[in-house]
């Protein structure tokens, strides 16, 4: 109850809260006063178009307003409509008309006591659970009976409840809900280790903290990894140590999540839909992060604070995180293996974005410094590596895929919008690969983070916009209500990307000649002012850390 009712207030509100209420206390005053909250500005409507098309307030309205004076449906016409269409057919605007249909729907089925179904059936051939307003046939009159008065009884003794404060008679009344549950679920279905590991996972928000503890370290990494560049202090290194260790035991925390929300959902893989495929792009990103970035804390950074974007994203209100009973076409082991390979492949190849990004940084605003070229140098080979992991990622995963088509709808291969754009991801990002064939090219370090870069708009369409704006096998009626804001956004970051491309060409396209004119020249000079006693070409042991750092 306590999952159900955080996940209706979310898909029909929103938000994690009504005002004071929690999502337990919103569930059982609703029960309790019904016809009340018919009249609460409750249901989200997705858009302005909608609201003004049927009279609606702009943000959240009442359920008696989808209802004229004699009592007929409001949406039952465009509904009706949007149902006879093929699924390929469908707009933007009739899928978001649909997911307003919907929350109607769970009102309705809410105030009529037809959801939650919380009754088990043992005379049922199969474990079958009912709710008070449904249709309590099969049960015996006596068990019909103590269903509906013993709900009611309840609902009255809240009622109580919430005028004196005393919830002792109406805890009492649970008490014997409970029992018959026990009493009469011959299946066992209720299970307290994996109850008490779903109200854990509610009450822990595991991803909520993992995204702010990414935001925060990555973010503070990132500013010890500039200032210990800018002025050398020693004890930098050392704080820099410990806030990676941070990073590794939130990382953990991130993946005791994944494995706490596999245990309790039963499902092959926790990736059956776009919020569990985000939480786990999210610890790739992390994990090619720590790969690449061991001795590298800057590029560690910024993976930290990419993998925390991406929980960002994820925990936005059009994403939904309920942990459902998964579709029959999803019950394959073949799921685990494509769906995590594939979507690794994405974890790889934002880790290549962003070093695309601070390459292009450094050629733009660093390109006068002799060290300039050595670190691009050194940050593009980890790019290139990077990337050579996510295109084998996505080729196997493409393969699995083939596998699991077959199983599933008895081809391998159906040019299924998601297959396709996987095909094209495949394409370029074997393009960008090959461009070490051209490493003599005076302009191959800049085309080579340039397109890196720009390459990933094509993961973001795979994995996005194939889900949310195009309609195929892969979509499984996933809706996003600010899709145009997203887009627009999007587009400004690649425009944002585009102008950088444009800056670090004219300041850093001669970076490649630096290797055999100027930096040749600074590492004689450093060689003929070394001491006879230095060992090594730039440090002498015998020096203080502060005279090393000026070397």
């Amino acid at each position: 109850m306590n999952t159900f009712s955080s996940e209706v207030l979310r898909k029909l509100h929103q938000n994690t809260t009504f005002g004071e209420l929690n999502s337990d206390q919103f569930l059982l005053s609703l029960f309790a006063m019904p016809q009340m909250w018919a009249q609460v500005p409750l249901i989200a409507v997705p858009s302005r178009e909608i609201s003004r098309r049927f009279n609606l307030s702009e943000d959240h309205a009442p359920y008696f307003h989808f209802f004229d004076m004699q009592g007929n449906y409001r949406l039952l016409s465009e509904i009706d409509r949007i149902n006879n269409l093929p699924v390929s057919e469908r707009t933007a605007r009739d899928r978001s008309l649909l997911t307003l249909d919907e929350r109607v729907s769970i009102v309705y089925l809410l105030i009529n006591y037809q959801l939650p179904a919380i009754f088990p059936n043992r005379n049922s051939p199969l474990p079958t659970w009912y709710a008070v307003g449904g249709d309590l046939s099969t049960f015996t009159e006596e068990d019909s009976l103590f269903i509906t008065r013993t709900f009611t009884w309840y609902l009255n003794e809240v009622q109580h409840a919430i005028r004196s404060g005393n919830w002792g008679n109406a805890n009492n009344v649970l008490q014997i809900i409970k029992k018959y549950q026990l009493e009469n679920c011959d299946a066992n279905l209720i299970n307290p280790n994996r109850l008490r590991a779903e109200f854990t996972y509610n009450k822990l928000r595991i991803f909520h903290w993992c995204r702010i503890g990414y935001m925060l370290l990555g973010g503070l990494l990132l500013m010890l990894s500039f200032a210990h560049i800018f002025f050398g202090w020693n004890w930098l290194r050392h704080a820099s140590k410990a806030v990676v260790i941070g990073i590794f035991l939130v990382f953990l925390y991130h993946l005791f999540g994944m494995g706490l929300r596999w245990y309790i959902s039963g499902h092959e893989a926790p990736m059956s839909n776009a919020y569990e495929t985000m939480v786990y792009v999210s610890w790739v990103t992390l994990l090619a992060g720590l790969i690449f970035g061991r001795k590298n804390y800057m590029l560690l950074a910024l993976s930290t604070l990419f993998a925390g974007i991406i929980l960002f994203v994820a925990s936005l209100n059009w994403m939904n995180p309920q942990i459902t009973i998964i579709m029959p076409i999803l019950h394959s082991p073949w799921l685990l293996y494509h769906v995590s390979t594939n979507v690794a492949a994405y974890g790889f190849f934002g880790v290549s974005f962003l070093l695309g990004i601070v390459n292009m940084l450094l050629m733009a605003f660093a390109s006068n410094k002799p060290l300039a070229y050595y670190k691009i140098k050194e940050l593009t080979i980890i790019n290139h590596m990077s990337l050579l992991v996510g295109l084998a990622l996505m080729a196997i995963g493409a393969f699995l895929g083939a596998v699991w088509a077959n199983e599933s709808w008895g081809r391998y291969w159906g040019w299924d919008p998601k297959e396709t754009w996987a095909l094209i991801t495949m394409v370029v990002y074997t393009i960008v690969t090959h461009l070490y064939l051209f490493q003599k090219n005076k302009n191959y370090l800049w085309l080579f983070n340039l397109l890196s870069s720009l390459s990933f708009s094509v993961v973001l369409m795979t994995y996005l916009g194939v889900n949310f704006l195009l309609s195929g096998l892969h979509s499984y009626g996933q809706t996003a209500e600010n899709i145009p804001l997203i887009l627009t956004l999007i587009a400004l970051v690649f425009v944002a990307i585009g102008a950088l491309g444009i800056i670090s060409y004219k300041k850093g396209s001669k970076l490649q000649g630096l290797e055999t004119e100027s930096t040749t020249k600074w590492i004689l000079s450093l060689r003929k002012n070394r001491t006879k006693k230095s060992p090594s070409l730039f440090f002498d042991s015998h020096s203080s850390t502060k005279e090393n750092q000026k070397k």
